[in-house]
């Protein structure tokens, strides 16, 4: 008996060490000596004074979480900054094409309850006051301007296409000029159970797109993006069997369904799109372990998509309690709670410097080669990228939230904070 209770003795004092262990190295950084980067009262301008390039077609605003205040915030900030200083009216979510065309509409009309709305998110990480302050303000501004001159919210994402088959039954049941008979007849009965169903559905889909891309209304162009992300998601790569090719074409089709919405923005007058998304995604260059090249961003593809004419502007942290999905529950086992993270970007740690913990780098500005600042921001520095899906042992054990970047070859400009708050989602 005295052998089980010494050996239970020695696995709870294990068990205590190795907690402690963990926690010292989450906020052994916290504690360390201040670390003023010489020269960073200089080249910091605070957002007010970011400047948006008025040659830019695509405009980019990441996320380095996606469950802070701090960065859902910010999309109404860029939203309303490309709007009364540039020539943009539409922004592009990480989000159902389907989805955020129920959206679309809502902030088109007045009947709409915008915070029941949300309640039916795909997403629950967009159920919170910062969006319905977003939908809000579209709401109000669109009730000012004709429809051409409206504000417009758009779904990039290929994932989640059955909510664009819902959204094509519904829109056509309410306006049956829009698609023929066949084809409302036709998605009432579409399905994918089979291999052979699955085929005969990407043959109707695919009929469904180049009929409506051969027409010149908006109408038209807009129903034809759904059946594209609808034939993405028919012909995606099964993510089970490959998780990295599932990713790779992900970011390829979020990328040309941005392109669709950015011609159709063109054909209303507007030059410019705002694309919101996790900096994952939004920043340039690769995305396999951030360093190979066999694969690469939805923002380096959107980049050579538009030939260059991409500015992207991410968002970063210093300490953050985030919001975020616990891994491996689902469906009525979803689960949501609070976690503590510290990137050790040290960019980010002199948002401590700033009024209300914020400021802004304009990389592009930033041209003193011999200065500590531009020495910093052409640096492998560490930057905090937390995804979605909390890993106790995954996160504090191995900190793979955290990855060594060159910041100005990934952005144009970036926006740090020194502390995040955490989402509060309303319906979950």
């Amino acid at each position: 008996m005295r052998k089980y209770r010494y050996t239970g003795i020695i696995m709870i004092a294990l068990i205590v060490v190795f907690m402690g262990t963990l926690l010292f190295l989450k906020y052994a950084t916290v504690f360390s000596a201040e670390r003023k980067i010489e020269g960073i009262g200089e080249a910091a301008i605070s957002f007010e004074e970011l400047t948006i390039p008025k040659d830019v077609r695509v405009v980019g605003i990441g996320e380095a979480t996606h469950g802070n205040r701090e960065f859902q915030t910010v999309k109404k900030e860029v939203f309303e900054k490309l709007v009364k200083e540039g020539n943009g009216r539409a922004i592009c979510f990480e989000m159902t094409a389907g989805e955020a065309a129920v959206y679309n509409d809502a902030v088109h009309e007045n009947e709409t309850n915008l915070t029941d709305l949300i309640a039916s998110t795909d997403y629950p990480l967009y159920d919170t006051e910062q969006i319905v302050d977003l939908l809000t303000w579209m709401r109000e501004y669109n009730q000012t301007v004709p429809y051409e001159e409206s504000l417009m919210i758009y779904g990039v994402d290929m994932q989640g296409a059955e909510r664009s088959v819902e959204y094509l039954k519904g829109y056509s049941g309410k306006n049956p000029q829009s698609l023929s008979v066949e084809e409302q007849e036709g998605l009432q009965r579409v399905t994918t159970e089979t291999e052979e169903e699955k085929k005969a559905a990407e043959e109707f889909f695919d009929a469904m797109e180049k009929r409506l891309a051969a027409a010149d209304d908006m109408e038209s162009a807009l129903l034809r993006v759904h059946a594209q992300v609808i034939l993405q998601g028919l012909r995606a790569p099964s993510y089970e069997e490959d998780p990295a090719e599932n990713s790779n074409y992900r970011d390829n089709c979020m990328a040309e369904n941005l392109k669709s919405y950015s011609d159709i923005e063109q054909s209303r007058g507007y030059s410019q799109i705002l694309i919101t998304a996790h900096n994952g995604h939004t920043m340039k260059g690769s995305s396999t372990n951030y360093g190979d090249e066999d694969m690469l961003t939805m923002g380096e593809r959107i980049n050579r998509l538009f030939e260059g004419s991409y500015y992207c502007i991410g968002t970063e942290f210093y300490l953050a309690t985030v919001n975020i999905h616990s891994a491996g529950t689902y469906d009525d086992a979803y689960e949501r709670a609070n976690h503590d993270f510290c990137s050790d970007d040290i960019l980010a740690y002199q948002a401590q410097f700033f009024e209300r913990g914020r400021y802004c780098l304009d990389f592009q500005k930033i041209t003193d080669e011999n200065s500590k600042v531009y020495r910093t921001i052409h640096s492998r520095i560490f930057t905090g990228l937390v995804g979605e899906g909390y890993n106790l042992l995954g996160e504090a054990a191995t900190r793979n939230y955290r990855i060594r970047l060159v910041p100005a070859d990934r952005y144009d400009a970036m926006i740090y904070y020194y502390q995040a708050t955490p989402i509060d989602p309303i319906h979950y």
